[in-house]
């Protein structure tokens, strides 16, 4: 084919366009000639999706609409709310390389709750990077980290990937910030730190993510048509995502779960007792941080018993075969924060002797002033080997509908008083929290006042739910720490 004639053919046809990019990667001198040519050059300057299918090689584009018109948007504006699995976080890396690589010092922003979740934008960024010879020479060294990627002149683009932390945020000025999962980005953070970051001129902001709570300026952009454009995907309208993983969701989810999730709906659990609002006010980016001396401690290998801050209860919440058993550490701070620090769910059918030696393990490393345990069924036996252990303050509780109906007003009520802190990421303990129901029980006589009934869907579990509860419990009763105070003479 002549040159002009197959040159034609790439910009007309995305098809022979993504096989030209597949074939190239390995002839770096014939696709800088390809590329060169100024029809070439001004169409990936002009279109995001030709770039993303030439530079790329996303020849899955092709057939997926919704991902083009979310990738050609241009708007300084956008909200772009999808369901699981859709693609936003990669088709989003798309559109920060083209930005990169075509728009001269152009500086981009990825921010997220936690830098892990920022990296996976900015790791689609760098691979892609990486496999295309042509972008890979303009990486500029030194300049380029594992969370920056510096572009050599006369491009000098930069890129870089941030949690949501004031003291990592502040001193930028971007054109561009891409917020991903925006919706267990605290909003104060967003509204007090990102935005006023875009004081440039025409400085875009890209919130994307999935539902989450009602009340937040994620869910208030998506209503706000004048100022944002609007982007809302279900997962099953995405290429990416097969039947058979939404039939495993299907069949995995609730319904409440499923529109959340798949559909990118906003929907509150039916009877819930504890509205996703009010879960959203509990979230603390800091606990998602690595870095932070405030994180949450995933091995207690990992803690060191020397920066103990505060005082530290623990909940157990029992199961054996069906349920699961779960042990909860909380930080009782001086500020009256309860913070959510450590988390085991043990795998079903776990001996019992084993859960005891981990709470044993734990308390090592925390020094518990109190633990409170479930004692139903066969808890009164594990209360009592704790106890011949040297546990300090072991309290069985019994669960009740009265002892239910106790704990889980009090954990309402540091809820309530922005008191409890948990992870954003921590999506298992958020659907169980959400999806505790309630129901008001008749009381028997005039006299008896109205109680509450607790249950959880169908084919779900409440366990994590419990095991916070009991630990947070643990921390209503502890006796204040005692405060030596010295009189002048």
């Amino acid at each position: 084919m002549e040159q002009t004639a197959f040159v034609e053919k790439v910009l007309s046809d995305l098809q022979l366009a993504a096989q030209v990019s597949s074939g190239l990667k390995q002839r770096p001198k014939a696709f800088k000639q390809l590329v060169a040519y100024p029809e070439v050059a001004r169409k990936l300057v002009q279109d995001p999706v030709f770039f993303a299918v030439l530079m790329c090689s996303d020849g899955w584009l092709i057939n997926a609409p919704d991902h083009q018109k979310l990738l050609r948007d241009q708007s300084p504006r956008q909200v772009a709310v999808c369901g699981r699995g859709w693609g936003k976080s990669l088709i989003f890396s798309r559109k920060n390389l083209w930005l990169l690589f075509t728009k001269p010092n152009v500086e981009s922003l990825i921010i997220s709750s936690t830098q892990r979740q920022s990296m996976i934008m900015f790791d689609y960024c760098y691979s892609t990077i990486k496999a295309n010879p042509l972008m890979r020479e303009m990486l500029q060294h030194p300049g380029t980290t594992h969370t920056i990627i510096k572009l050599k002149p006369p491009l000098n683009g930069k890129l870089t990937a941030l949690p949501c932390s004031p003291d990592k945020l502040r001193g930028y000025h971007p054109d561009w910030v891409f917020l991903d999962e925006a919706s267990i980005v605290p909003t104060d953070m967003i509204t007090s730190e990102i935005m006023m970051m875009l004081t440039k001129p025409n400085a875009g902001l890209v919130m994307s993510g999935t539902p989450m709570a009602f009340d937040h300026v994620f869910r208030k952009a998506f209503l706000d048509t004048k100022r944002y454009s609007i982007h809302h995907y279900p997962s099953d309208s995405s290429p990416l995502v097969s039947q058979t993983q939404l039939a495993e969701w299907r069949e995995m989810m609730t319904k409440e779960e499923w529109q959340r999730e798949v559909e990118a709906l906003w929907v509150e659990a039916s009877q819930t007792f504890f509205p996703m609002d009010l879960i959203a006010t509990c979230i603390d980016p800091e606990l998602d941080n690595p870095a932070s001396p405030n994180r949450f401690i995933e091995e207690i290998e990992t803690f060191d018993s020397e920066q103990r801050q505060g005082r530290y209860f623990a909940g157990l919440d029992l199961g054996k075969q069906i349920d699961y058993s779960v042990f909860a550490v909380v930080q009782l701070t001086e500020k009256g924060e309860v913070r959510l620090i450590h988390k085991r769910q043990f795998p079903l059918g776990t001996p019992y002797p084993e859960v005891i030696a981990y709470a044993a393990r734990t308390h090592q490393a925390f020094d518990f002033d109190g633990m409170y345990v479930d004692k139903t069924g066969i808890g009164d036996a594990v209360v009592d080997e704790l106890e011949s252990i040297d546990m300090p303050e072991v309290k069985g509780v019994f669960f009740t509908d009265a002892e239910k109906e106790n704990m889980l007003n009090y954990l309402k009520l540091l809820m309530e008083k922005k008191l409890l802190r948990i992870r954003g990421e921590d999506k298992q303990l958020i659907a169980q929290i959400n999806e505790q129901q309630y129901e008001y029980l008749k009381p028997n006589s005039a006299q008896e006042r109205i109680h509450i009934k607790f249950r959880h869907p169908k084919g779900r579990h409440d366990d994590q739910l419990f095991a916070l509860a009991l630990a947070c419990y643990a921390t209503k009763e502890a006796e204040p720490e005692p405060f030596l105070f010295v009189i002048p003479r």
